[in-house]
């Protein structure tokens, strides 16, 4: 039987919070280029488009965070049952 090894879940934890902090910080950039489309109808199709995209993004954003927290708890529980069996086997 193959040994179970679980590693890098701080990793992933570090890059989701790398992703959420990208996606939140989006909206800090979201209208700079307000009004540079040329055409008037340009404009408002791509106001509606940044519009729409921050409904998802804000969705994703609180997937990941849900992801994030799932995993932190794993790596918690996965590093407590760690050393409860290196516990035993010392004892």
């Amino acid at each position: 039987m193959a040994d179970l090894v679980v590693k890098d879940l701080q990793d992933l934890v570090s890059d989701l919070n790398e992703l959420i902090g990208q996606f939140e910080g989006a909206l800090d950039f979201q209208n700079d280029d307000k009004g540079l489309w040329g055409q008037h109808n340009a404009n408002l199709s791509m106001g509606d488009f940044a519009d729409n995209w921050t409904v998802h993004r804000d969705a994703m954003v609180k997937d990941m965070k849900a992801l994030r927290d799932k995993v932190t708890k794993v790596d918690a529980a996965w590093t407590q049952g760690d050393q409860q069996l290196l516990a035993s086997f010392q004892s």
